[in-house]
């Protein structure tokens, strides 16, 4: 008799339990939408095996992830935005315009190489305000963009190295040149907000990717999209061609230009 009732007693606190994880996970899905959450930045855990470019004066070179990541390529054209610091590699053909080595070819493995450019490294260190003695490393993002495969690599959100003094410089006891950084507004913060992340823009038919980086400029330019929505929506043609104002229509909070 005792033996049945403590088992119906335990029958009863394992119901009461799933009710309660139930019910907690409801209310929990009811209030999701209302949490500001942030996306936590890929930057702040260690990505050793993730795609990468590493830049210094005088050369570039793609990390093994990179050059495993486009199968079979062995030459490469790079792509460079200077208004939106954005630079990018897609594969190419041997004998294509521009087509550049970024790794050693082997029957049996590939690997990567320092492709030696001062004249182009010279320029983008000016382009960036780059610090001379340092290298910078940055992570790769791999898009698709009309039938091409491509990684694009955002200038802004770099991991900043100290350069080892060369033979005969002075070395610097209290600086890690093993060691990098990022700058304060990478660092500080964990994030890009989630439902800002999730929000793809267009300008000029190319796709911003500071959706994935975070990069600052997206509030910018979904500033300037919501400008344009407005000045669009300002006034609308009639049929005789000419322009009316149309001071009726809103646009809601949050519109964005659609159009990669």
């Amino acid at each position: 008799m005792t033996e049945r009732m403590i088992s119906s007693s335990e029958e009863m606190t394992v119901e009461e339990l799933a009710t309660e994880k139930e019910l907690r996970r409801r209310e929990l899905e009811q209030a999701f939408g209302s949490y500001n959450f942030v996306v936590v930045r890929k930057e702040l855990f260690a990505h050793l095996r993730d795609p990468a470019v590493t830049i210094r004066k005088g050369s570039i070179t793609f990390n093994t992830a990179c050059i495993n990541g486009l199968e079979d390529v062995v030459f490469v054209q790079l792509l460079l935005c200077e208004d939106e610091k954005k630079f990018a590699v897609k594969g190419c053909q041997e004998n294509d315009k521009d087509a550049l080595r970024w790794c050693i070819a082997k029957p049996d493995k590939r690997k990567s190489r320092k492709m030696t450019c001062p004249d182009f490294t010279d320029k983008l260190y000016e382009l960036m305000q780059w610090d001379p003695k340092c290298r910078y490393k940055i992570l790769g993002y791999k898009i698709e963009f009309e039938g091409e495969t491509y990684y694009v690599f955002d200038l802004i959100v770099k991991e900043t190295f100290r350069e080892k003094p060369k033979k005969g410089e002075a070395i610097d006891e209290t600086v890690d040149y093993r060691k990098g950084y990022y700058s304060e507004d990478i660092a500080g913060t964990f994030g890009v907000p989630h439902k800002k992340q999730t929000q793809v823009t267009v300008e000029n038919g190319y796709i911003n990717v500071a959706m994935l980086t975070g990069d600052k400029k997206l509030v910018e330019i979904e500033q300037a999209g919501k400008q344009l929505t407005l000045d669009d929506n300002s006034a609308s043609v009639n049929s005789t061609g000419e322009v009316c104002p149309d001071e009726e229509e809103e646009v809601p909070d949050g519109q964005t230009i659609m159009g990669e």
